[in-house]
């Protein structure tokens, strides 16, 4: 691989990594809001037999972990796509 693929697919993990920071910052709160709540996409939701903290916790770890590794993965390689790698 060239360098400037290379640099680009960094630059696109870079990017991916802010969207995920971002959506920690701005996204989460919301979305633990509304489970609190009941709502999920706009319709009541039972939360099964999960407690409230449970949920908010999986939903804290999924946004915290997984997530900016998904986007920074994905951020690489469409970097690499649009500087024409393989």
């Amino acid at each position: 691989m060239e360098q400037a693929s290379l640099m680009a697919g960094g630059m696109g993990a870079l990017i991916g990594l802010g969207i995920a920071i971002a959506a920690n910052f701005l996204v989460l709160p919301a979305v633990l809001r509304s489970q609190e709540d009941g709502f999920v996409m706009g319709r009541k939701t039972p939360l099964g037999e999960k407690s409230k903290d449970t949920v908010a916790q999986m939903t804290r770890f999924a946004y915290r972990v997984p997530m900016p590794i998904i986007f920074a993965f994905v951020g690489f390689f469409a970097g690499l796509k649009m500087m024409g790698g393989q």
